[in-house]
């Protein structure tokens, strides 16, 4: 019995060391937006999910123009949790149009 031990190696779980936060925005709540916005979410929570090292912590979905004065509480909520360190990273589909200087100034403020 002795010469047919075999051993067998269990590679170790990949500990989830980033704590992902999913931001995403539509500007209206018609039908196509509102498929766009399940679209993005999906695909960034696949992507997430793909990634070992990455924690799901929360998504955040925001129906707002990008005008000065609309209400964007998810993103707000997103810099909220960036400065109490709740997340170590942020992913969105990134489509800049016009002037986003509020939006871009936020990402390089928290980008690592």
């Amino acid at each position: 019995m002795s010469g047919n031990l075999k051993a067998h190696y269990i590679p170790a779980i990949p500990k989830r060391e980033k704590r992902v936060g999913i931001y995403c925005r539509v500007s209206t709540n018609s039908s196509e937006q509102l498929h766009t916005l399940a679209a993005q979410v999906s695909h960034l929570t696949r992507l997430t999910a793909t990634m070992p090292q990455y924690l799901l912590t929360d998504v955040y979905m925001d129906i707002a123009t990008s005008k000065t004065g609309s209400s964007r509480k998810e993103f707000n909520r997103t810099v909220e949790d960036c400065k109490s360190n709740k997340l170590d990273m942020i992913l969105t589909k990134n489509k800049i149009r016009g002037d986003h200087e509020n939006d871009i100034r936020y990402y390089r403020k928290f980008s690592v």
